[in-house]
């Protein structure tokens, strides 16, 4: 095993002083939901089960990072098409409405996911469909987004979670215009989406700094099979030919994989108890980012890359041991991580 290349210093709680050079990053969720989380003490399947508390409120994967990166101190300003009874519903706070969301007022109402949680850890998700959008509700929500990014001079733009259906046409609405303008502003673009949609638009028509898929969906998209550290990178150069230059990869208890023009570098941090696994990339992505300010300086050092990835193992770490997916902190410099070449033959777990 190659031996670290830095070790980190120790952890910091969000509430000592936040470092200098916060990140500015503009995120889209065009497909916002309201979770509801069952939480039981276990869920048998076939059976009437009582839950022992339901929490609700919105989420989404750009919502979620912008979340986590203001809870940090960063600009993070999440746009979402949504109308006002359902914003109330989920938000109830209008101090945290105004100080993240940007809304697009739309008349469908917001999708609800049920989550289900028992207390070993095990999440199970229902998901309904995203209501669809006309052309003009999604040239209004990019023109919403490109307005947030000029106004904040964003770093980055984040388009995360499933895309809508554009309803006169029947197909997905196309974020190819979006990230062509961001780009024209010299913001790095993230696209945050799996299966279909990522094949689809991971091109290089769509010009994409970032994609982080999970293991499951990098090899499904790339037709790979992931068994060894050298799977897991060979597949990440697959999507870096389609034209993304930057594929982090989350893989679960064997941790995150940076891959871009400049090298390889992996994260690993020690083993977290897993009360909830749904929105734990969200928070990677946002730990991640928040050490990646000004666009303009990128590529970015070795050591700037390897406090990235720390932080990213460390709130995906924090998200799982949360009942939701709101942090109710983060961490700098995290203790406890190791960032180092991977190990090609390094086995993964199962």
């Amino acid at each position: 095993m190659s031996k670290p290349l830095q070790t980190l210093s120790p952890l910091k709680a969000v509430q000592q002083r936040v470092p200098a050079g916060l990140s500015r990053i503009v995120t889209l969720t065009p497909a916002p939901a309201i979770d509801r989380v069952y939480f039981l003490d276990r869920m048998v399947e076939g059976h009437v089960n009582r839950a022992t508390r339901v929490e609700t409120y919105l989420a989404g994967k750009g919502i979620n990072v912008a979340r986590a990166l203001s809870l940090a101190g960063n600009v993070a300003i999440a746009v979402v098409p949504i109308n006002d009874e359902d914003l109330e519903l989920a938000e109830g706070s209008e101090s945290v409405r105004n100080k993240v969301f940007k809304t697009v007022g739309v008349t469908a109402a917001t999708r609800v996911n049920a989550i289900i949680v028992d207390t070993d850890g095990a999440t199970t998700n229902f998901n309904e469909n995203a209501a669809p959008l006309t052309a003009e509700k999604w040239q209004q929500l990019c023109d919403a987004t490109l307005d947030e990014v000029k106004r904040v001079q964003a770093d980055w733009l984040v388009l995360g979670g499933s895309l809508p259906v554009d309803s006169s046409t029947g197909r997905e609405v196309d974020p190819g215009r979006l990230f062509r303008a961001a780009h024209q502003q010299g913001v790095s673009t993230c696209l945050d989406t799996s299966g279909e949609t990522l094949k689809a638009w991971a091109s290089s028509a769509t010009p994409v700094d970032l994609v982080k898929p999970n293991r499951e969906e990098l090899a499904e998209i790339t037709g790979t099979a992931l068994r060894t550290m050298r799977d897991v990178v060979f597949a990440a150069n697959v999507l870096r030919q389609r034209g993304i230059r930057t594929v982090l990869a989350s893989l679960g208890s064997d941790g995150l994989v940076a891959v871009n023009e400049h090298g390889v570098l992996w994260a690993r941090g020690p083993s977290a108890r897993v009360l909830n696994t749904t929105g734990a990339g969200d928070a990677a992505l946002a730990g991640y980012l928040s050490a990646l300010p000004h666009s303009s300086a990128a590529p970015y050092s070795t050591e700037v890359v390897c406090e990235a990835l720390a932080r990213a193992v460390a709130w995906g770490a924090l998200a799982v041991q949360e009942a939701t997916t709101i942090l109710p902190r983060v961490v700098f410099s995290p203790a406890g991580i190791s960032v180092s070449a991977p190990d090609p033959d390094y086995v993964l777990s199962r």
